[in-house]
């Protein structure tokens, strides 16, 4: 299963639609666009940005179902949308995801789990703001690997193509107090950084940051960084399988 639309599924969907493919910071659509398309993300990462100043509200990874909403409710896009790197994805026309939905009721039922479940990652920024802006951050940095952007070197695990703004939007901080954080994880030897990209070199201080109120793992499974309730972490693998 990629996402929640089983393989089946997906046959019959994307013959529906057609490839495309963005470039790193491409703008796919802006807040307020009034189209109806639906994405299929193949490859690469999306970001949905809301607000001004401009916030990440979610990052979509691969197998996700893109803008959805839009084709749902016939209203104007609520977020802009921007590759965060090189995507491929499939278009699938408004009325042809519609028509899709009807004729299958577990990919329906699916989508509306999925959709909850984005909505409770949308507000966890808000839930957590009396914590501390390391433990934001530390939210944040999970996040990120939640979304399969984390991948494992010999030195940590390295996130590519986010910047600090990015990182603070998705911690509920501006972008000057994630930078501030950012330093004192740097000179902790916690973190290194780099444009467009950031590497966290002791996973462990970074777990210890989130135990402060919440006894969830980082953990590496079938290739991937993840973040798992009641499971001890596990870094210090070799290189994911191919």
């Amino acid at each position: 299963m990629s996402g929640f639309l089983t393989q089946e599924e997906l046959t019959r969907l994307l013959p529906t639609g057609h490839p495309v493919a963005y470039g790193t910071g491409t703008i796919l659509v802006r807040e307020g666009d009034k189209s109806d398309f639906v994405l299929y993300l193949r490859q690469g990462h999306i970001k949905a940005v809301v607000g001004e100043p401009k916030s990440i509200a979610y990052i979509f990874s691969p197998g996700s179902i893109v803008g959805e909403l839009a084709a749902m409710t016939e209203q104007p896009r609520t977020a802009d949308l921007i590759a965060l790197n090189d995507v491929e994805a499939h278009v699938i026309p408004g009325a042809a995801w519609m028509e899709f939905l009807m004729s299958e009721p577990r990919a329906n039922l699916a989508m509306l789990k999925h959709l909850a479940g984005r909505i409770v990652a949308k507000d966890l920024p808000e839930v957590e703001s009396a914590t501390t802006s390391e433990h934001k951050i530390a939210k944040g940095l999970v996040r990120l690997i939640d979304a399969g952007m984390g991948q494992e070197t010999g030195d940590g695990i390295r996130i590519t193509g986010v910047t600090q703004r990015d990182l603070g939007s998705l911690s509920g901080l501006s972008r000057e107090t994630a930078a501030v954080v950012l330093r004192r994880m740097r000179e902790a030897g916690t973190v290194a950084t780099a444009r467009g990209s950031l590497l966290i070199r002791d996973p462990e201080a970074i777990e210890r940051l989130i135990q402060r109120d919440d006894r969830r793992h980082l953990t590496h499974d079938a290739g991937r960084y993840q973040y798992a309730p009641g499971r001890r972490a596990r870094h210090r693998l070799g290189p994911p399988p191919r």
